[in-house]
């Protein structure tokens, strides 16, 4: 039984101690603290109010501050304390303690003990507090890749095995070295499981040494560094076997290497001529033979070391450490091993190692999914509980439990290998994790860990391997993989990947890894043509895309937590502005036409009040006719009435008062919802708002920015021009043509402003270039119509006192000529004024 205490006891037993000192040194105690402390300190102590304010104002502050500084663990044994001195004190005679001046009760030793004893409670509720309020995360930095310590570690199951090696090693009386080899690959456990061999092996029934070879430099220090670390451990057993096996050692070491090599190599599995012949191995021999303790040495990472020191560390086993009741547990891959013997020996054959070795153990498997539970543990502790739920509930069904080419699991083949994965993956998550997608950044890092060339491939070869889907919209666009029609050996035409194609040129992927990788890849990039993927910050979205490989955000990049944050706390129309003002709107656009609104009324308006009012930004920005209005004629169109139907309950005014009240609603100069309005009749009458009602709006918007400070200015002008409607006229031939006209109730309000305000803005915008030829000109036939005889355009122009002179001359010119070839023709004529021709790029 195990006689020491343990850690959470001292604390009482010191208290008992100090009880029974108190009560046995009672007198002599007092008198001490007497002279020393309360006689030169407190037998002239003021008793006053303001005393008492003092003292209660400065006990407060203490335990705040102790409180604050000091863990409520380590308060526990110093309030202890100072409560039995406290009671012994007070309820000695030998002092006479004084009374606050507020309390005839209280005295001010008590206001003392009690401050001390309240720090406890303090503490625990400060830092209970804390952790509720600032929850530290279980790893707060990297992963160590630690060895089994305990069997509460043992997480591949494999402690029967080891409690079975531990007893027959108890129970196995060897008269030379025992040697063990613990078979496995770089990474798989070995260490661990010699471990938890020796944490079945009690202490009292073997001495257990590790011996690290690798740590000697060379082999030529191997034998001294072992023989020292031996005789340094035995000593505690018995030290006459110590001192000897040090001589021993330091004889071996004293040995010309060459001649201890060659006559030890030579004689490697016999006794005679060798260095077991000196004095101090047989009596070495002799004592351990009747040792009581099995002496257990464990030598790990035998693969780690050159050819030369791995032959070194054989002899030891073998040859001159071969002592009685000596075990070793030696660790290693069995291939390298022979690799190594090879080089030092090319005499000798594959069966070196079993002369060496009397049993050889391959590391117990792991079950299949014990480094799947292994990854989980880990990434439950650093990943948020909503990203944890993605990868237990999708991605372990659906990858690293799927029997298919996607499998997961087999990129991670060791215990290393996961903490290896885990200790990357924290970087990359802590960087963006709140900004992309968390299954795709977690397949893409399984692809960058086991595979990183093919990872930069991905990124180098986008072009090759993806493709953006050829869909209108720039929210709607993702990347799909490129994929080819291929012959299989039934004749019938496989779909595969570029991607595939492309990496079974590597002769060093077998095919195994090309399988694993191109499911890798298929499953990032997984949206189809009626099927896009569901997460906004997908991989597959060209706004994201080059976020997974940047590990960062850049001053084009929207980000997605940020977003998110605005989205669901009220602040959107701050992160417009802060958007708009970064340039970023496109991208916020982009996204917020991306959103899904589908699910319930109030996401669904939420989302269209966005759009409205940001569509307003992103014109005066880009310019009327660059924002996709279509797209959102598409969302609020109620195609088969299923707005109405599924969201607002087959509410018949509900939704039609909600989209008038956005179209009522605008702000100037309203080229927006002119333009989307522009749209939405060109799509018919069967719209939730009559058409009628539509054009009204059109109307409003166009008078309240001419009868304001704008005049006719340019934004009126497209105002005006943006509510043409379209028709369809017979063909000649047969069948129709669509053609234009202005919306007469718009006619008729410009006709009147011809004649009061500046018509520049119009005028200009009358003027049709022959796209050929600049010089060559035509007046808009539709301007033309708006009147019953062109001539009346004329006047208007003429009489108008508030247009530009040169402009009114120039203008009036142009008509002249056109009326003249009554029309019907280009005339050539070249501007001076601010009627001529400028190229803008395509700009409005």
């Amino acid at each position: 039984m195990n006689s020491k205490l343990k850690p959470a006891a001292l604390p009482i037993v010191g208290a008992l101690i100090l009880a029974l000192t108190l009560f046995f040194f009672k007198i002599p105690i007092s008198k001490l603290l007497d002279a020393t402390i309360a006689k030169p300190l407190f037998a002239s102590f003021e008793q006053s109010i303001w005393s008492d304010i003092i003292l209660t104002a400065s006990l407060a502050g203490a335990v705040i501050w102790i409180s604050t500084e000091k863990n409520w663990h380590s308060l526990i044994k110093p309030v202890i304390y100072g409560v039995l001195f406290y009671i012994f004190q007070r309820t000695n005679n030998y002092w006479t303690f004084t009374r606050t001046s507020s309390s005839s009760i209280i005295n001010y030793w008590d206001m003392v003990a009690f401050a001390l004893s309240l720090t406890l409670p303090v503490s625990f509720f400060l830092q209970r507090k804390t952790s509720i309020l600032n929850p530290v995360p279980s790893i707060q930095g990297f992963i160590e890749d630690n060895a089994v310590v305990s069997e509460e570690d043992d997480h591949f199951k494999r402690k029967a095995t080891a409690v079975e090696i531990a007893r027959l090693i108890r129970l196995t009386n060897n008269q030379k070295s025992f040697a063990i080899g613990i078979l496995g690959e770089y990474g798989s456990g070995k260490t661990s499981f010699m471990n938890l061999i020796n944490l079945e092996l009690d202490s009292k029934e073997a001495l257990k040494i590790s011996f690290d070879p690798w740590s000697a430099g060379n082999p030529e220090n191997l034998r001294k560094e072992f023989f020292d670390l031996m005789a340094r451990n035995i000593a505690e057993v018995d030290r006459k076997i110590s001192s000897l096996i040090y001589s021993y050692g330091r004889k071996l070491a004293s040995f010309n290497d060459y001649s201890l090599s060659a006559l030890n190599w030579l004689n490697f599995f016999s006794n005679q001529g060798s260095a077991q012949s000196s004095g101090e191995f047989q009596q070495i021999d002799k004592m351990l033979r009747r040792l009581d303790r099995k002496i257990v040495i464990t030598i790990d990472d035998l693969d780690r070391l050159y050819p030369a020191e791995i032959l070194e560390v054989l002899k030891l086993i073998r040859n001159t450490g071969s002592f009685p009741n000596v075990f070793y547990l030696v660790g290693y891959d069995r291939s390298y091993i022979q690799e190594a013997l090879k080089k030092q020996n090319e005499a000798g054959g594959l069966d070196y190692l079993d002369k060496i070795f009397q049993l050889e153990i391959p590391l117990p498997k792991r079950e299949e999914d014990d480094l799947l539970i292994t990854l989980q543990q880990h990434l439950r502790r650093m990943i948020s509980s909503e990203h944890y739920a993605v990868f237990e509930n999708v991605m372990i069904p659906n990858g690293f439990r799927s029997r298919y080419e996607k499998a997961y699991s087999s990129v991670l083949r060791q215990g290393r290998d996961v903490v290896r994965f885990v200790n990357g993956f924290k970087i990359i998550y802590e960087l963006i994790g709140s900004e992309v997608d968390f299954q795709c950044l977690l397949i893409l890092e399984l692809i960058k860990f086991r595979f990183p060339s093919i990872y930069d491939l991905i990124y180098t070869q986008s072009d090759l391997f993806l493709y953006e889907s050829p869909v209108r919209s720039t929210h709607e666009q993702y990347y799909s993989p490129r994929m080819i029609k291929q012959k299989s050996s039934d004749k019938m035409p496989d779909d595969l990947s570029v991607f595939k194609t492309h990496i079974e040129q590597f002769n060093w992927l077998n095919p195994e890894d090309v399988s694993l990788l191109d499911g890798l890849f298929m499953t990032l990039f997984k949206g189809r043509t009626y099927s896009r993927p569901e997460a906004k910050n997908s991989i597959s979205y060209p706004l994201y895309f080059e976020i997974y490989f940047r590990y960062r955000l850049s001053h084009s990049d929207l980000s997605d937590k940020d977003f998110k944050a605005a989205s669901t706390s009220g602040n959107m129309q701050a992160y417009m502005a802060y958007c708009a003002n970064h340039n970023l709107h496109k991208e916020l656009m982009i996204r917020l036409m991306q959103e899904d609104i589908s699910k319930d009324r109030y996401r669904f308006e939420e989302v269209i009040r966005w759009i409205f009012s940001f569509g307003r930004t992103y014109v005066a920005k880009e310019g009327c006719y660059k924002f996709d209005y279509e797209s959102l004629v598409d969302k609020i169109y109620n195609y088969h009435d299923m707005i109405t139907g599924q969201l607002y309950k087959n509410d018949s005014r509900s939704y039609p008062d909600f989209i008038k009240h956005l179209f009522s609603t605008g702000i100037p100069p309203f080229l927006f919802e002119n333009e989307l309005i522009y749209h939405l009749k060109k799509k018919g009458d069967r719209f939730v708002v009559p058409l009628n009602e539509l054009i009204n709006h059109q109307l409003s918007y166009f008078t309240r920015m001419a009868e304001s400070s704008h005049g006719l200015s340019k934004e009126t002008n497209l105002l005006f021009w943006g509510a043409r409607k379209h028709f369809m006229e017979p063909a000649s031939g047969g069948g129709y043509h669509e053609r234009w006209c202005f919306e007469p109730l718009l006619v008729a309000k410009m006709k009147a402003y011809l004649v009061s305000k500046d018509p520049k803005e119009f005028i200009k915008s009358s003027i049709n270039f022959d796209i050929r030829d600049r010089s060559k000109t035509s007046i808009v036939r539709q301007v033309l119509d708006m009147f019953d005889q062109p001539s009346e355009l004329r006047e208007l122009i003429a009489a108008n006192p508030s247009l530009d002179d040169t402009v009114k001359v120039e203008y009036l010119e142009l008509f002249d000529k056109l009326s003249a070839k009554d029309f019907k023709e280009y005339v050539d004529i070249e501007f001076s004024t601010d009627l001529k021709w400028v190229d803008n790029g395509g700009v409005e």
